[in-house]
Formats: C-alpha cells, structure tokens, sequence
C-alpha cells in the first residue's frame, strides 16, 4: 500500500510564522488523507517524544526534519539530527554526508525573476537565461532532490523548477510548505511502499520509488510524466 507523506510543514512548535498547533495539524493532515508528514520547522525540530505523542493521538506519522536558510536557499534536511556552525549550504551538505541525512531543495524559483529571488536575485537578466543556465547554478549539485510542487508558489514557479530538475536528473517531490491548517496536503508525494519511520523514509528517497502529486478532492493525483 502506498504512503502519502506532505514533506514540508511548519507548526507553532518550531516555526515563528506558522499558525499551526499540533491538534490542528492532525486534524488537517486526516482530512487530507495523509499518512505521515515531516515536520520541517524553521528553528526547533519537533522532540522524538512529542512526535511520538502526535502517532498515538491521530495515528499520523511524524518525522522531526528541518528548514535550513542557507546562502543558496532554503533545504529541507531529513534524517539530520542536532548540528551547530551551518551557515553555508556546503556546511548542510558536508553535515549530512556524516549522518547519512537526504536534504531537498525547497521552491527553488519563488519569486523568479527578481530581486526577491533567492537563488538568482542578484543576476540582472534572470529571465532570459534557459533552463541550461538556470540549471548550472551550484546548488542543484549539493541536494538530492528537489520540491517540484510547493504550496507556496504559482504554477509558473514549480513548473520552472521541475523543467530543471528533468534537465539534470534530480528525484523530485511535491509538499504543501503549510504554515495554516487549510494548506496541509495540497501537495504530498507518494511512496510506493509503505513508511513506517525515518530509516524506511530515507531508504525509498535514496531508491527513488516516489513520486510528487497533487491534492484533488479526496485522491491524490501523481504529477504527469514523473515517475
């Protein structure tokens, strides 16, 4: 039986800017029809027991992970626990080969082209450039995948980033990046087998048996095309 994990969700736990409690993260996540979320916050991952409190009350599992602001971006870091001295993306990169960690890119073109940009702000002719320079850019040579389907941005900007990533090869997932109940699900990514905890999570990202999809009333919808 598959599993549909949301892999980008941020909680008043962890998250400044979120207003999601962990009672309305359950309640949201099975409307949706999830079976198990990562917990991305952007400052205090979520403790082992609280997520293991969240399993018992809604039967949803949760998996500690973080958002990390990096000079390339933001990368979402599975499987990583407690590091300190990470400003660069290299410094994520390095911290996770030590621990075995699957780090994501997350919305890579929000906001292209433009100043706001995070990946290509400061380049004048941004919009002009093809997708074989867009894609030259460092940071897709320091992740393992990257999120192809966010919540938090137009169709214009995911379809940019999954035009890059077939450029290049890069695995591909889809999240909601909620930060209020009603965004919980509206993207997820579907695993073939199913996910029992983070040692299962991590061995079908690095096997490549997922696939992004989209929320269309109670189904799921795989992305066209990726596989």
């Amino acid at each position: 039986m598959a599993t549909i994990i949301d892999l980008h969700i941020h909680t008043t736990i962890g998250s400044y800017d979120s207003m999601i409690t962990p009672q309305r993260l359950g309640d949201a996540a099975q409307r949706a029809g999830l079976t198990a979320l990562a917990i991305t916050e952007h400052v205090t991952p979520w403790p082992r027991e609280r997520a293991e409190q969240f399993y018992q009350e809604t039967g949803i599992l949760a998996l500690p992970a973080r958002e990390w602001s990096t000079d390339m971006g933001h990368i979402i870091a599975l499987g990583l626990g407690p590091v300190t001295g990470v400003r660069t993306v290299e410094d994520l990169r390095r911290a996770a080969d030590a621990e075995g960690a699957f780090l994501i890119l997350a919305h890579p073109f929000r906001y292209f082209p433009g100043p706001s940009s995070l990946l290509f702000g400061r380049v004048a002719n941004a919009g002009e450039l093809p997708i074989e320079e867009l894609a030259k850019h460092p940071v897709f040579g320091l992740v393992d995948a990257v999120e192809v389907l966010n919540g938090g941005c137009v169709d214009r900007e995911n379809d940019l980033a999954l035009r890059v990533a077939r450029h290049l090869g890069l695995p591909v997932v889809g999240s909601s990046d909620a930060h209020a109940p009603m965004e919980v699900g509206r993207y997820a990514t579907i695993f073939e087998a199913d996910i029992h905890g983070l040692d299962d999570l991590l061995r079908e990202l690095r096997q490549g048996r997922f696939a992004p999809a989209r929320r269309l009333g109670e189904r799921y919808e795989p992305l066209d095309g990726v596989c």
